[in-house]
């Protein structure tokens, strides 16, 4: 995935490093920009799906912040932002989850409750985050049966 920053404390390479263990959005461009905001930061971010790229905008200049996010039948949650690591993360995820649905469901932009929980529940996590394992209405994720012997064996 190619990526491209604007900010002035994130080069490419930073993001890259940001991104580190995150899952890749293989054929689409990610672009780091700074958000200009008037009387508060707050979180906005982009997928394009004409030209294949994802825009995340950073608030600028950073302060902490806190934002609420609709969690659907989670709630919604005061969630801090203390770096511009948690925004890229945050906001990265959350755009991976709509290229992901696209992809794997045909859904594009909807589905933003589900990748909210995906963002929120993956963007501080250390280590390899997994793609979303969201389904839809009423499909059942595949499960291996095994049988038991009478000795208690299992077999496929």
């Amino acid at each position: 995935m190619a990526v491209r920053s604007t900010l002035r404390t994130h080069d490419a390479e930073k993001v890259r490093e940001v991104l580190r263990g995150l899952p890749m959005a293989t054929g689409y461009r990610l672009t780091a920009k700074p958000l200009r905001y008037r009387t508060r930061p707050h979180l906005q971010a982009f997928t394009f799906w004409d030209s294949p790229e994802m825009l995340i905008q950073v608030p600028e200049p950073f302060v902490p912040f806190a934002e609420v996010v609709d969690l659907g039948s989670w709630g919604r949650p005061l969630v801090q932002f203390r770096t511009r690591r948690d925004v890229i993360r945050f906001l990265y995820l959350h755009e991976f989850c709509h290229y992901w649905l696209y992809l794997v469901h045909g859904w594009g932009t909807a589905a933003e409750v589900q990748c909210d929980r995906y963002a929120f529940a993956n963007y501080r996590r250390r280590g390899v985050v997994l793609p979303p394992r969201i389904r839809r209405r009423g499909q059942r994720l595949a499960v291996a049966t095994f049988a038991l012997s009478a000795r208690g064996r299992a077999s496929a």
